[in-house]
């Protein structure tokens, strides 16, 4: 009797156990997503080419189809499969955070909803133990195991925010395009990217939830983000001369102010950063968080923050403590000297004698390569200069008669035209409109090995005009 009660109670939790197992289904929530879009040779900028993108998504709500934003920069046709069919699905973007790498889709047509069932969101994340992930491949659901190795602040894929990030490992290959992980039946996050020794990095789903609320705000604040730069004050010396005694381990140097343009906001350089929004800094720049453990202050600015809120510091400055107030700025590329990003939106230029202005910026630079001049890396990785909103390049020279004796010149920084200091594109089109005494001349800057260039501005229309049909450029400019 003991025996057979033994055994049926078995028997129940084990069938408890499959029900619950069968409750939860990938195929009902996880979907297939394929992207077409434009992309661009940033060397020839006006050359553009179709490219298709698959990615991974998953439903969390009705009309709510969550994925990573990367892959979508340019895209113009959004297609979705469900469950393994083969018919298609147009989707809409309901809203894109490139900072944040995350976007949400919806399907308007009814019947996609059909047999689909939303997943939930893990509000907290395990630091330690197994994780599924799930993609469709060929028409069935794969699965793969992976085991979690650490939760930390880290660099977004996307953008230079910094926010938490797990870190696991699993043998599933070719991973980072939004494939779904799940703790049991919850969605712990979204896989960003993967490296060759099975490591996968995954944007987790506190950071996920954020994100979503702030982009359902009727006033989005957007993402916030640090615009400062520090040292770790392990060294005792360096406190010490500093006048901090009785505080080992404890804060980091401030080194730079406002790289990025965003804010200065009571921060000085040699401030030695004690504390932020509550929690004591040690002094490798760590801070011990509540549910996560010892984690880097770099992640504190979206913690529970968006822009525009003000975080207090405490700060050792001129040999006191001081409490300052600092407030958020929000992530922006467009504000750098040197922009890091240019997502949705084609390469600017503009053509004028043959010659090729562009700005300056992140896709450039990387289109270049090992191409590029050493003097693109120095003006890439200095302080920011003072009175200049961003720089233009002379690229290339498309060589023609007009242009003659200038066809070697490629990928160096003007400074002015015609007098006019460049900053933009724009600034450019207005120089070129007031010639000098029937000439343009083109200054570059002063690190340049070429000084100038000078060109007849009367002939220059014409000459334009050629070398557009000549190279078949569609157009002089993108302005």
């Amino acid at each position: 009797m003991i025996k057979s009660s033994f055994t049926l109670a078995f028997l129940l939790i084990a069938s408890l156990g499959l029900a619950q197992a069968r409750a939860f289904s990938p195929k009902a929530a996880v979907v297939e997503i394929e992207i077409t879009k434009k992309t661009y040779d940033y060397r020839m900028p006006w050359v553009s080419r179709n490219e298709q993108t698959h990615k991974n998504g998953i439903l969390i709500g009705q009309n709510q189809i969550l994925t990573t934003a990367d892959g979508f920069s340019g895209q113009y046709l959004c297609r979705i499969t469900k469950g393994g069919e083969s018919r298609q699905y147009t989707a809409q973007i309901k809203w894109i955070d490139f900072y944040a790498n995350i976007a949400m889709l919806d399907v308007s047509e009814p019947i996609f909803w059909q047999d689909m069932e939303p997943v939930k969101l893990a509000k907290k994340i395990p630091q330690s133990g197994d994780l599924q992930i799930y993609r469709w491949r060929s028409g069935r659901i794969e699965e793969r195991a992976a085991e979690i190795i650490r939760l930390y602040n880290d660099t977004n894929k996307m953008s230079f925010l910094q926010h938490l990030k797990l870190s696991a490992s699993s043998e599933i290959t070719g991973a980072g395009w939004a494939e779904v992980v799940f703790d049991g039946a919850q969605l712990v996050g979204l896989t960003e990217s993967a490296s060759k020794d099975n490591r996968i990095n995954i944007l987790p789903a506190p950071f996920i939830i954020s994100v979503i609320e702030d982009n359902q705000s009727s006033d989005n604040p957007g993402l916030g983000t640090f615009d400062f730069s520090w040292m770790n004050a392990k060294n005792p010396a360096l406190l010490k001369s500093k006048g901090l005694l009785n505080m080992p381990d404890r804060g980091v140097v401030v080194t730079e102010v406002g790289r990025r343009r965003l804010a200065h906001n009571s921060l000085k350089v040699g401030d030695v950063i004690l504390a932020i929004d509550g929690f004591e800094v040690d002094s490798e720049g760590k801070y011990l968080d509540p549910e996560y453990g010892r984690l880097s202050i770099s992640g504190l600015a979206t913690r529970a923050h968006s822009a525009k809120d003000i975080i207090f510091m405490t700060v050792w400055r001129d040999q006191a403590n001081h409490r300052i107030a600092y407030t958020l700025p929000r992530a922006q590329f467009s504000k750098s000297l040197i922009p890091n990003e240019h997502y949705d939106a084609s390469p600017h230029y503009l053509v004028a004698g043959g010659l090729l202005f562009q700005p300056l910026n992140g896709p450039l630079m990387r289109a270049l390569g090992k191409n590029k001049p050493i003097l693109l890396d120095y003006y890439n990785d200095r302080p920011p200069l003072e009175g200049r909103d961003g720089i233009v390049l002379l690229s290339t020279v498309l060589p023609d008669d007009y242009n003659r004796g200038y066809e070697d010149i490629h990928y160096i920084m003007v400074d002015q035209i015609n007098g006019l200091v460049i900053h933009r594109l724009e600034d450019v089109k207005a120089a070129l409109a007031q010639p000098e005494a029937g000439f343009h001349r083109i200054q570059f800057m002063p690190d340049e090995a070429i000084h100038q260039i000078v060109l007849d501005s009367t002939k220059m229309p014409k000459a334009t005009e050629r070398i557009l049909q000549h190279y078949r450029i569609p157009k002089p400019s993108s302005l």
